[in-house]
């Protein structure tokens, strides 16, 4: 943990241009690392499993792009810590779906933006809480150091970590806290396409059948509120472009309606950029 403040600090003072350049110097190194699934890097053989319609030579440069941005993510997150408030959110900006959240906002009452592991989700819940307002966002919590690390890292004043953990009792403290604060009116930032360990809500993912977190789903529907989709992508410059689509409410009557919509849109705009999806889980 002293180690990552070390860093915090030092990347908190460099600017965001070097971090990027020191990216692409080492990417190289973690892009051979990838190839052999090396570190739990696994992103060299999971691309050939999930897009078999696609030759080597289109293979390698995802497993190339993703380690470059792997690295460009892992350098912002050291930044985050210190850079997630106005001053260091320069970088990031709403290109699409700028008046639903708008709207959602206005209207007082709570909603749950829902994404994934795509782009840099961090910097857009920092972004929203720094140019909106308060949110909060559940957390999975397991004891290790590098997971104390990791949330040391995202939290800040306006981004509120709701834990979640394997124990049954937390989970349902933890769901019952975000229902009430839904009902409040509260907003929620849920990352939510990783495969969950138990539970009976699946859906599917490039073709195959996977268990996914159902706690947002039925939230969705004990409460009545909406779903606001956001995928975010890193662009050509650098910058942290969030892309926001219409809300939409829970089917309280048939729940796999909602789950295909939502795996819909995960894989959709996975499939437009798989350079810059985390797939440290190997699923397929």
């Amino acid at each position: 943990m002293l180690l990552v403040k070390i860093f915090s600090v030092l990347f908190s003072v460099v600017p965001d241009s070097v971090v990027m350049f020191l990216a692409y110097l080492a990417h190289p190194f973690i892009y051979r690392k990838m190839k052999k699934g090396k570190w739990g890097l696994k992103t060299g053989a999971i691309i050939p499993q999930v897009f078999k319609d696609k030759d080597e030579s289109w293979h390698d440069m995802v497993v190339k792009k993703n380690a470059l941005h792997l690295l460009k993510f892992a350098g912002e997150m050291f930044q985050a810590r210190y850079k997630k408030e106005r001053a260091g959110l320069k970088k990031v900006f709403i290109g699409q779906g700028k008046e639903y959240l708008n709207e959602l906002m206005q209207s007082g009452g709570g909603f749950m933006i829902i994404t994934g592991h795509l782009g840099n989700w961090e910097y857009a819940a920092g972004y929203i809480s720094t140019m909106y307002r308060k949110i909060y966002a559940p957390v999975f919590v397991v004891n290790s150091k590098f997971n104390d690390a990791l949330n040391w890292m995202r939290g800040t004043r306006e981004v509120v970590l709701l834990e979640t953990r394997y124990s049954a009792k937390a989970s349902a403290r933890a769901f019952f806290r975000m229902r009430d604060l839904l009902n409040k009116g509260e907003v929620l930032f849920i990352v939510a396409d990783q495969e969950a360990l138990g539970g009976e809500v699946k859906g599917k993912m490039f073709g195959k059948e996977i268990r996914i977190f159902g706690g947002p789903f039925i939230l969705g529907r004990k409460t009545g509120k909406p779903f606001l989709p956001l995928y975010t992508f890193r662009d050509g410059k650098n910058r942290i472009v969030l892309n926001f689509e219409e809300p939409f409410y829970i089917d309280k009557e048939r729940l796999d309606i909602s789950v295909d919509r939502v795996m819909n849109f995960f894989e959709r705009h996975i499939r437009e950029r798989p350079d810059q999806y985390i797939w440290s889980q190997d699923r397929w």
